[in-house]
């Protein structure tokens, strides 16, 4: 189970507050429970997920040159830079 330990505050207008208390009470669940799924609908899933795995691909896709894990942290270690 998921600890909440941040608070953000919002301003809805007098509809969207109602819209949202209907549409908790209805599903019996808090009116926070559906903004917090709405978050994370919109920015972690679908859209931005997408987003991420196109990353993902471009930056797997990239043909640079792999050493092993332990040569490639000395580099970095040291700064070196391979051109």
């Amino acid at each position: 189970m998921a600890l909440y330990t941040r608070r953000v505050q919002t301003v809805l207008t007098e509809e969207q507050y109602r819209s949202l208390l209907q549409l908790a009470q209805r599903e019996h669940r808090g009116l926070s429970v559906l903004i917090r799924e709405a978050v994370e609908s919109a920015y972690f899933n679908g859209p931005a997920l997408e987003m991420r795995r196109g990353a993902l691909r471009d930056l797997l896709s990239i043909q640079a040159p792999v050493a092993d894990w332990e040569a490639m942290e000395g580099e970095i270690v040291r700064g070196e830079v391979e051109e």
